[in-house]
């Protein structure tokens, strides 16, 4: 599970230690240092928590793997552009 190296990763990247995690997220220090050590997590409670205190999908944590936001438009761009249509305008006498 990439979860231990995600949460060291990003812990580096943001220069804080697991006890500065542990206070901000609201998650136990304990929990923190057995998902480094290997422990799989047993609340998604906890897991959400700390994806939300560094801004990264729950995915992203547990995975490493980046997931497309659903309002980035350009994500869905061979789908806008799948089908062109033309309109003929006709008149229609009247009866």
């Amino acid at each position: 599970m990439e979860l231990a190296r995600m949460l060291k990763e990003l812990c580096d990247n943001k220069g804080i230690s697991i006890s500065t995690l542990a206070k901000r997220s609201s998650v136990a220090q304990q929990t923190l240092h057995n998902w480094l050590t290997g422990v799989q997590p047993k609340s998604l409670v906890n897991v959400k928590r700390v994806a939300d205190f560094f801004e990264v999908s729950i995915d992203y944590l547990c995975f490493g793997i980046e997931t497309r936001k659903p309002d980035d438009i350009t994500a869905y761009k061979d789908e806008i552009n799948a089908g062109v249509f033309y309109v003929i305008l006709k008149r229609v006498k009247k009866r």
